[in-house]
């Protein structure tokens, strides 16, 4: 698409997939997350100022980034018993959660865009950690929901050119 254009506007849609790693960083197996209502990724970029001494009035004289990263941030409305394990760092046997069995959560996120209107991308994010971000209710007035942040990381090895993920514009046939 060429800008300006209106067939730029985004009303995004999608399904959103989870491929938990093992205690070996082994795929268990590429998993729908379900209904979910939010997707989104920001960047996060850390910047060192210097400043000129030379003068009575300090001069900002060069800024260099120092860290950079990426955050992908969900979503999900369904609780079954396999996102609750995510959200509360369970395990899953048979119809049991077993709690706070884990101090990680880590995988690979897959984004399939399927919006109402504008440009569909898929994103594929090699390494993310989850971290569970709000409460898990089960009691309450609206839909329950379960949000979650999810730190990008680096795969090197698996993936040498484009480590931390992609991005894919997907073209209609």
């Amino acid at each position: 698409m060429t800008t300006p254009s209106t067939d730029n506007y985004m009303l995004g849609k999608g399904i959103l997939k989870f491929d938990r790693f093992d205690a070996d960083g082994n795929s268990t197996g590429l998993r729908d997350l379900g209904n979910v209502p939010a997707f989104t990724l920001q960047p996060a970029i850390e910047s060192l100022d210097h400043y000129s001494s030379r003068a009575g009035l300090k001069v900002k004289d060069k800024t260099v980034t120092v860290q950079a990263g990426l955050t992908a941030k969900f979503t999900i409305e369904e609780y079954d018993k396999e996102t609750l394990a995510l959200a509360l760092l369970g395990t899953v046997a048979g119809r049991v959660i077993n709690l706070m069995k884990e101090s990680k959560i880590e995988g690979a996120l897959y984004f399939y865009g399927d919006p109402a209107t504008g440009i569909r991308y898929n994103a594929r994010l090699w390494k993310v950690t989850l971290k569970p971000t709000s409460e898990v209710g089960f009691i309450g007035d609206d839909w329950g929901k379960i949000d979650f942040e999810g730190e990008v990381g680096k795969d090197e090895t698996g993936h040498p050119t484009n480590p931390t993920g992609e991005l894919e514009e997907i073209l209609e046939s």
